[in-house]
């Protein structure tokens, strides 16, 4: 659907050269006809020779319009619209109508209304919400047998280009405002967890989120300072929380994790909110969790460094 769609714009060009000469031999005139009105629902999930029993036309709400082609018959070049009751709809299930005239029509009061639907194509604000009206025509004899042509007379709920742009910039100041409501609420997480860490670190000189990364580095490498605490993310408990490692990255497709470097806890609680947090089971496979734990260096002849806490909901 996604291919054909994007070649919508090309196929109504195609269409308006071959057909200039072309016209459909319409035996009724559309504008004269009733139209009864009818859902696309139940438009679409008729059968079309019901439909077209007696000479009538519909009105039909809510049809999604998913593409334009060509049609040779017998020489002659005929304009297809394809439509349907969803944005899914898609080959046999799609409904193909006849749209010559209403091509040459169109393009002769309103030449860029190919643009316009085509611009919409993925907005259901529009496509989905068009209103069409269609006709049947009967084409034969007693000899050969008789075939129904329904034909398109009218598209309703085009948008237009100033419609368009209006919504173009109406979305684009929703997207300004999420983005700076993101950032604040992130900004506001941050400050909460640093905040957090902070409270943890009392006593200490303490190393903030804002010094995360190198903080990561220097417990990998077995670096932390006596005296200081530090704001670690990505801390992945190892061997039932004895030895920890930094990972790296987003922890799907691109992390990796340091060498494992030995801990130990500021209390039995702290070691069991932390290795809780921290490992998981999932269809019988064991799951780590990085999380974010204040550490301080150690002391004495091991320096092994300890965790004074650990920061829920933390980025």
């Amino acid at each position: 659907m996604k291919r054909n769609a994007i070649l919508f714009t090309s196929l109504l060009l195609v269409i308006t050269m071959f057909i200039g000469c072309a016209s459909t031999n319409v035996e009724v005139n559309p504008s004269e006809i009733e139209y009864k009105e009818i859902s696309a629902k139940d438009y679409f999930n008729a059968n079309q020779s019901d439909l077209y029993s007696s000479p009538t036309g519909y009105k039909i709400s809510d049809v999604y319009v998913l593409g334009a082609d060509t049609r040779n018959e017998n020489g002659t070049t005929e304009a297809i619209l394809k439509l349907g009751e969803n944005k899914n709809t898609w080959g046999s299930d799609a409904l193909s109508v006849y749209a010559t005239d209403f091509v040459k029509n169109m393009n002769k009061t309103d030449s860029t209304w190919g643009e316009r639907l085509d611009a919409v194509r993925n907005d259901e604000k529009y496509n989905g919400h068009y209103t069409v009206y269609l006709y049947g025509q009967t084409d034969g004899n007693a000899w050969i047998g008789y075939t129904t042509k329904v034909i398109l007379y009218n598209i309703e709920g085009i948008p237009t280009q100033e419609q368009i742009e209006a919504d173009k910039a109406a979305a684009e100041k929703e997207r300004i405002a999420k983005e700076e409501a993101d950032k604040k609420a992130k900004a506001e997480k941050r400050a909460k967890s640093d905040a957090a860490g902070k409270k943890l670190a009392q006593g200490y000189t303490y190393h903030g989120i804002d010094e995360d990364d190198k903080n990561c580095k220097l417990f990998a490498n077995g670096a932390l300072e006596s005296g200081h605490a530090y704001y670690i993310s990505g801390f992945v408990v190892k061997y039932g929380g004895s030895m920890a490692k930094i990972e790296y990255g987003d922890g799907l497709f691109f992390s990796s994790q340091s060498n494992a470097v030995y801990v130990d806890y500021i209390s039995q609680k702290v070691k069991g909110e932390v290795v809780e947090a921290g490992v998981t089971n999932l269809f019988g496979q064991t799951i780590e969790i990085p999380l974010t734990v204040i550490v301080a260096g150690g002391k004495g002849i091991s320096k092994m460094p300890v965790v004074l806490g650990l920061i829920q909901d933390s980025d």
